[in-house]
């Protein structure tokens, strides 16, 4: 939606330049700077100076109420602008008009992190550079637009190698292009048994450079039946989940990355790394795990894929019915909790119920908590592959109905069905966390708080 409302200004039909501002959450994380687009101003037209095919002129003290913002509220600013007639570098007046910008943006912010310029082309593609306090340049390596569809450009980087020999049948159903994407991506999946196997064992397989899996659980027994890769020897020596999906995916030999955690969702480390990630499998059962999933979502502007199983067996044989559900959750839309996939009572129980066990027994949270229900590898299988599907039509649309029109797929497998749902409606409890990124505490979470022991 940002993108779109960027484009329809920027490119009203006149062929002049024009400008906006955009105010961003910031996220940190082993070197890497991120910003978070949180709002759009659009420059109206009529404020402007001058504008024409190849400049622009606008009074920089509109930008005075956004500073005083930004200092409130520690975000970054970006200035954009377009090039109608597709001209892929900053110009000579470009670097003049943004060395007096920003120059005056640092005085006034002096926070000593870096704000930055960009360009959008004609096609939608935008490029950018980052001004640092000293007024040191630096490429942008990276923009994503993460909507319906997902668009990203990267640039300043060595090309990422593709073996074509293992990648061949990859290659010829999605081509180069969508196959270096793929091999470019860092995706987290949440969740490493019954779905989660599975998706682990397809995302890598369609070539996704970078995994983040996160469990904390052993293999045992009861779930040999739905992890690929896993033995009874794994079960015997009480193996992390996440150490056998490793193995299983370094022994594909595809050159993907493995990143794992043998931990809870609920920790500082596990959230900044999945606040990297260019999408998020959310393969888990429990209502505080998606709760945060969608946290993470929001406050990092990042896609999140959520799925679900419900087999309703009578133990002795006989199965009255089966369902899957595959959530697409585009930050500032709709979201699991609006989609009521889970309620904030739930969330409370399983959180008190982690923190304090006694405490959840003793004031009887048990009933707020779900059984487990059974789970096979066929069922499980067949909707994270509806998951990993949803997840390939977003970076390739290849379905006859547009993205825009699908964000749940309910699957009906007692009955043969399946069918696409539209939701777009926003979430009034999620909308206001979209793009803030790193703040204090993380997530808006007090567990996470640095002075935790003063928060309780």
């Amino acid at each position: 939606m940002q993108h779109k409302v960027l484009y329809d200004h920027l490119f009203p039909g006149d062929g002049n330049e024009a400008v906006a501002i955009l105010l961003c959450g910031r996220s940190q994380f082993q070197g890497r700077h991120m910003l978070l687009v949180r709002e759009v101003i659009p420059v109206p037209y009529e404020v402007c100076i001058e504008r024409r095919p190849d400049y622009v002129h606008w009074p920089t003290d509109f930008i005075n109420p956004l500073l005083e913002k930004a200092v409130k509220w520690h975000m970054a600013l970006v200035k954009i602008h377009c090039h109608p007639g597709g001209y892929n570098s900053f110009s000579e007046l470009d670097d003049e008009s943004d060395s007096l910008l920003f120059t005056s943006i640092h005085a006034w912010l002096d926070d000593g992190l870096p704000h930055a310029s960009c360009v959008m082309l004609p096609d939608g593609e935008i490029f950018g550079r980052f001004f640092h306090h000293d007024m040191a340049l630096e490429e942008i390596h990276e923009i994503s637009v993460l909507g319906s569809n997902f668009l990203k450009w990267k640039y300043g980087k060595e090309p990422v190698f593709i073996d074509t020999s293992a990648q061949e049948r990859n290659l010829q159903t999605f081509g180069r292009g969508t196959t270096k994407l793929l091999n470019e991506l860092k995706v987290g999946v949440i969740g490493c048994s019954g779905t989660g196997s599975p998706t682990v064992e397809m995302l890598a397989r369609h070539g996704v450079g970078t995994l983040v899996i996160v469990d904390p659980d052993y293999v045992d027994t009861l779930n040999l039946n739905r992890i690929i890769g896993s033995t009874k020897e794994d079960a015997i020596a009480k193996r992390l989940k996440v150490d056998v999906m490793e193995r299983t995916v370094q022994m594909m030999g595809f050159g993907t990355k493995v990143i794992k955690y043998a931990s809870n969702i609920v920790s500082k480390k596990v959230i900044k790394e999945l606040s990297g990630c260019n999408f998020l499998f959310g393969c888990v059962d429990s209502a505080e795990g998606r709760h945060v999933m969608n946290l993470i979502s929001s406050y990092y502007l990042i896609p999140l894929i959520d799925m679900g199983v419900k087999l309703d067996a009578d133990g002795f044989g006989g199965i009255e019915r089966i369902n899957g559900s595959v959530h697409y959750i585009q930050p500032g839309g709709s979201s699991l909790l609006s989609k009521e996939v889970y309620d904030l009572e739930k969330v409370r129980a399983e959180g008190i119920k982690r923190l304090d066990e006694e405490e959840f027994h003793r004031n009887g949270y048990l009933a707020a908590v779900g059984e487990s229900s059974p789970a096979v590898i066929s069922i499980n299988m067949q909707v994270a592959a509806a998951a990993v599907i949803e997840f390939l039509a977003r970076i390739h649309a290849f379905r006859n109905e547009p993205n825009e029109s699908i964000d749940t797929v309910r699957l009906n497998i007692s009955d043969g069905l399946v069918c696409g749902e539209s939701d777009p409606a926003p979430c009034p409890f999620f909308s206001k966390f979209v793009g803030k990124g790193d703040i204090e505490p993380l997530l808006g979470l007090v567990e996470l708080s640095e002075n935790v022991e003063k928060a309780f």
